[in-house]
C-alpha cells in the first residue's frame, strides 16, 4: 500500500473503534444506518443536492431530500472535510501554507523538541514549518492555511501530543493523526453561526470527500435522518 492508503486506513480504524467503543447508544457511522434517505449517499451532488432548510442551535444544519429529513452536525461535518482535504493535499505534496507575521515560540520538553528537528521535512511538507530555536524553544512559522482559524501553538502541540505518544505506529501514521486532531480544531464549531451560503458551501464540500464514512475522523457521527415516511407513522397520517 502507498503512504497515502496507509495514512487514511490508521485514521480510518481510529475513526470505526472510537464508534464501537461508544456501545448501542451510539448507532455505527459507517454502514449501520439504512434509512432510505442515504440511498444516494455517495453519489456526485448527493450533499448539494439537498435543501438546507436552517441551523438548529447554532449547532445542526437541518436539510431536506425528497424522502425526508437529515440533520448534520456542523463541526463534525467540518471536520470530516477538512481532514480530507489536508490529507490529499499532504499525498500530493501540494499543501497552501499560511505564514505568520511574527513566528510562534513555543517552549517543550527536550524531547518532543528533538522530534520536532528530527521529522522537520515530512512537518512543511504537512504545512507546518517549525525551527527549533534552543533546546526546548520551537518558532513556528507557517501553518496550513486549511487550519489557519485556529492557534498555531494548539496546532503544534496536538502535534507533539501524537508524536510522543507511545507505541509501534510509524510516524506517518501518528502524523495522520495529529493532522485529524488539528482538523478538530481549527473546524466550525458547535455555537457558530453560519449564514444560508456558509451552509450551503459546507454541504457541497461534503460532496468531495472522497469515501464518505459518514463520521468525523475521531468517531463521531456526522448526521442523522427522520425519513418522511417514520415522521408521518409518529403523527398519524
Amino acid at each position: 500500500a502507498d503512504a497515502d492508503g496507509g495514512s487514511w486506513r490508521s485514521a480510518n480504524q481510529v475513526a470505526e473503534g472510537a464508534a464501537a467503543a461508544a456501545g448501542s447508544s451510539r448507532p455505527a457511522p459507517a454502514g449501520g444506518d439504512q434509512s432510505p434517505l442515504l440511498t444516494g449517499l455517495g453519489a456526485r451532488g448527493f450533499f448539494g443536492g439537498l435543501r438546507l432548510l436552517g441551523q438548529a442551535r447554532r449547532t445542526f444544519l437541518v436539510c431536506e431530500s425528497e424522502q425526508g429529513v437529515l440533520i448534520i452536525d456542523q463541526h463534525a461535518a467540518d471536520e470530516r472535510v477538512r481532514f480530507d482535504q489536508l490529507r490529499r493535499s499532504y499525498a500530493a505534496r501540494n499543501m497552501r501554507v499560511q505564514r505568520l507575521l511574527f513566528p510562534e515560540r513555543v517552549e517543550c520538553t527536550e524531547l518532543e523538541a528533538g522530534l520536532i528537528e528530527q521529522h522537520s521535512a515530512e512537518l512543511e511538507g504537512a504545512g507546518l514549518s517549525c525551527s527549533r530555536l534552543g533546546p526546548s524553544t520551537i518558532a513556528v512559522a507557517a501553518v496550513p492555511a486549511l487550519l489557519s482559524r485556529a492557534s498555531p501553538v494548539r496546532l503544534l502541540r496536538d502535534l507533539l501530543s501524537e508524536l510522543t505518544r507511545s507505541g509501534e505506529r510509524a510516524f506517518q501514521d501518528r502524523l495522520d493523526m495529529a493532522l485529524a486532531t488539528m482538523a478538530c480544531h481549527a473546524a466550525i464549531r458547535a455555537g457558530d453561526a453560519l449564514s444560508p451560503e456558509e451552509g450551503v458551501a459546507l454541504l457541497r464540500q461534503l460532496d468531495g470527500v472522497q469515501d464518505f464514512q459518514r463520521h468525523c475522523p475521531h468517531g463521531r457521527p456526522i448526521l442523522c435522518t427522520l425519513p418522511f415516511s417514520e415522521l408521518e407513522q409518529r403523527l398519524g397520517r
